[in-house]
């Protein structure tokens, strides 16, 4: 598969994840037993924008080698999952999973739909 057509599937899911995150929400609010959802934050929201912005940015460019050494797109991940769960409270990590979602639409909006994605060293073969 080419990465532009990977990045217009990643666009079109992140679409769908923040629809159905916006409907869980609409939803939990209406039921009388459950109490609201976390608030949303602007802040959470705008660093995870900036995060994710940064994340597809190296990606793309194969900073680090994150891209094509599994392990180490592997150790960052995990790395980066720990640090936001040992910093961030509830709140804040529910809007900076929906600044996450906005950070791939825009990114993959501009890079994969719009243009090409960049991409340093492709892969070539299989």
């Amino acid at each position: 598969m080419t990465s532009r057509r990977r990045a217009v599937i990643e666009f079109f899911a992140a679409i769908l994840a923040l629809l159905l995150m916006v409907y869980g929400r609409t939803s939990l609010r209406r039921r009388e037993e459950y109490d609201d959802p976390p608030a949303i934050s602007a802040t959470g929201v705008a660093a995870g924008t900036v995060y994710q912005l940064a994340f597809h940015a190296a990606h793309d460019r194969d900073c680090g080698q994150i891209r094509t050494n599994r392990y180490r797109v592997v150790a960052y991940g995990l790395s980066a999952g720990l640090v936001r769960r040992w910093l961030f409270s509830n709140d804040f990590h529910h809007s900076f999973n929906a600044g996450e979602l906005g950070g791939t639409i825009l990114y993959r909006l501009w890079y994969g739909v719009l243009h090409p994605v960049p991409v340093e060293n492709e892969r070539t073969g299989p």
